[in-house]
């Protein structure tokens, strides 16, 4: 025997170690495509680690057999009530010594349609600014109406007087006043 035919440590090229740690990857990407095969088929299709069950309100099946719940139904975003418009009132003109007033324009206007009913109060104010004496006070207007003819609680002599208008918004669905407005004017007296 010679040295030439018995090769017991032969070095191996860089060719073969390369298939080898190919082959070796190979069968370890399917030894783990197996196992979460497995395991999926074992816990019925839930991933080895599950994320958290969402909160279906107490419900216990997991996720199996549920149904949309027949209360469901699509949201709408709610329409938030408008600002009440309130009419202005700089001054008021009117005869001497007369109750039965017409042409006074009290009205609740178009843009106030199904949110808010109006009132309308006449005051006379002292020097102080307060209020003195009620001289007028409507029942609720609904809106798009005018009150034109009023009767005062009394008549006035000629002259000038500082008054307030109190106009009190009332909620249409049920009937609840909102924040008032208080409309300084002036009455002339002829």
């Amino acid at each position: 025997m010679t040295n030439e035919s018995i090769k017991p440590n032969e070095p191996k090229t860089e060719q073969h170690s390369s298939d080898r740690k190919w082959k070796i990857l190979v069968v370890i990407l399917a030894v783990l495509l197996l196992l979460c095969g497995g395991c999926m088929i074992i816990w019925g299709g839930v991933p080895f680690f599950p994320a958290a069950a969402p909160n279906d309100g107490g419900s216990t099946s997991q996720g199996v057999g549920l149904v949309v719940d027949p209360n469901a139904s699509e949201y709408v975003e709610p329409t938030p009530a408008p600002g009440v418009a309130i009419p202005g009132f700089g001054e008021m003109t009117i005869p001497a010594n007369t109750k039965e007033l017409s042409g006074i324009n009290l009205y609740n206007p178009k843009e106030n349609e199904g949110w808010y009913y109006l009132t309308y109060k006449l005051c006379l104010l002292d020097k102080k600014g307060e209020v003195s004496e009620v001289l007028y006070e409507s029942q609720l207007i609904p809106p798009n109406n005018i009150i034109e003819d009023i009767t005062l609680s009394r008549g006035l002599a000629k002259g000038t007087y500082d008054a307030v208008m109190k106009v009190q918004p009332y909620r249409i669905a049920d009937n609840t006043p909102t924040n008032n407005a208080d409309l300084k004017l002036t009455i002339i007296v002829k």
